[in-house]
This record gives C-alpha cells, sequence and structure tokens, in this order.
C-alpha cells in the first residue's frame, strides 16, 4: 500500500511490523444525508486511501471540526474492526457536527515509540489532503486505543508551535512500552510546550497496568500544564475488548462541551 513506508520500516529496523490489512466495518443505516466517501491522498510519495464521514449538514458548510482515528490491528485483540463505526456513532449520538476520517484499512502495525514518526507522518499527509478538500475548519481532534492512543499523546507532547495541527486528543489503553515512553517524557520534563490551549481525555480499564496508567495520570496533573485541559477516567469495571466505544463517546462528549 505504501512502499517506502514498507522500505523505511525495514530499513530503520524497527519493532513494527504489518502483516497485511482488514477492512473497517462502515455504518451504512444513515437515513438522513449523511455519508461516507473514500478518497486518495499522497503518503510520502506512493498514494494511498482513507475513508471520510460527512454529515448531512456537510452540503451547507464544510468550516467543520475533523476528527482523526488511528486505526491500526492491535496485536493482542484483532478483531476490532468497528472503531471508525464507533467514532461516527458518538459524533451522531450527541449531535456533533464534525468530519470522521480513518485510513480505509487497518494495518497489522504493532506501533511503538521508536517507530512514531514513521506511523504519524501518514496522518500528517491526511490533514493536508482533508483540508485541502473537505474542510475549512482548523480544530482537529487525534483519537485511538491500546498502542494508538500511546501514538495519540507522543503527539501531543511532541509536536511544537510550527508543527502543532490537532487542538484535541483522545486516548484509552496505552501499550506499555508507550506508557513507559510518555511516563519517561512527563518526568524528564521532555515536553514541546504548544502556543495554543490544548484538550487530552486519556482513559484506561481493567485490563491494562494500573499503577503505570494511575502513574501517567498523576505525573500529568502535577506538571499542570498551563495549555493543557486534562480530563482521566478509569473503566475499573470494563476490559480493554468492551470499553472502547463507551470511552470514545464518553471523550468526544468532553473534548467538544465547549465547542
Amino acid at each position: 500500500m505504501k512502499a517506502r513506508f514498507f522500505i523505511s520500516l525495514l530499513a530503520l529496523g524497527m519493532a513494527s511490523y504489518i502483516k497485511g490489512a482488514v477492512v473497517p466495518i462502515l455504518p451504512t443505516d444513515f437515513n438522513d444525508g449523511s455519508r461516507i466517501e473514500t478518497f486518495t491522498f499522497e503518503s510520502d510519495g506512493p498514494a494511498a486511501k482513507a475513508h471520510i464521514y460527512l454529515p448531512e449538514s456537510y452540503g451547507e458548510n464544510k468550516n467543520l471540526p475533523t476528527i482523526y482515528l488511528i486505526d491500526f490491528t492491535e496485536q493482542h485483540f484483532k478483531m476490532a474492526r468497528d472503531e471508525f463505526a464507533q467514532v461516527i456513532a458518538a459524533v451522531r449520538k450527541f449531535n456533533k457536527e464534525a468530519l470522521v476520517i480513518t485510513l480505509n484499512e487497518i494495518l497489522d502495525i504493532d506501533a511503538e515509540p521508536q517507530s512514531f514518526e514513521i506511523h504519524f507522518q501518514m496522518y500528517r499527509d491526511l490533514v493536508s489532503a482533508v483540508d485541502a478538500k473537505y474542510s475549512t475548519d482548523s480544530s482537529r481532534t487525534l483519537i485511538g486505543k491500546g498502542s494508538e492512543s500511546g501514538l495519540v499523546m507522543m503527539a501531543l507532547f511532541t509536536e511544537t508551535p510550527e508543527t502543532s495541527l490537532f487542538d484535541n486528543f483522545i486516548a484509552t489503553d496505552p501499550s506499555g512500552h508507550y506508557a513507559t515512553a510518555i511516563l519517561n517524557q512527563i518526568e524528564n520534563e521532555n515536553i514541546a510546550y504548544p502556543k495554543s490551549n490544548k484538550k487530552l481525555h486519556f482513559s484506561f480499564t481493567s485490563s491494562n497496568d494500573y499503577p503505570k496508567c494511575s502513574k501517567i495520570i498523576g505525573s500529568i496533573e502535577e506538571a499542570a500544564f498551563p495549555w493543557l485541559e486534562f480530563k482521566s477516567e478509569k473503566y475499573r469495571d470494563r476490559t480493554y475488548e468492551n470499553a472502547y466505544p463507551h470511552a470514545y463517546a464518553e471523550a468526544i462528549e468532553v473534548v467538544f462541551e465547549s465547542e
């Protein structure tokens, strides 16, 4: 799908790997004029494809915020194919007017901190394509679960004022390696400070490392970043496999409540 992307991974000797891809579940029961389109964009040279949800109001208003879903195949939970549908459902549930974007395939990637730049570049390219064709609104949200949520948080803490793309960040159940990397960033004060205000909704479940995730929450609260509005949830009665629809919906409501 992305020849140069694959070659880069091999050349750098990354732990990440791609064995194949699956097709995400796409909602088809819209009865109000909303729709999903597939479009092509350039990603580091080769062409790639993505899906975008367009609400009914899109025909009259292209100044709508965007939500970008990072949806890779989790290595220990490969059956989840409905994340795109769940994000759209959350947007519709709370009557939010927003575009939702994801890759048209769920890539079999084991996201690790050392391959962050390679993985995140796909979403930089995706933002450029959506801005050029679909939206004139600069309000953007990045969302993901598992190892992808680590990628979301790494994006938050590494974006500089010059490279900043996203305003809102939704992360649930980070992987162990990414959780450690995020903690190290915060504790070592290795944080890029954006000029504009950011929002982060962070959550984790009983399936995750409770002490480590709690430490992330405590470290962020202690840091009290003046540019960050932070909200966290501990889903003690939910597991990684069944929490993400609830976590997505709650987080989307929170980050959009004042917009």
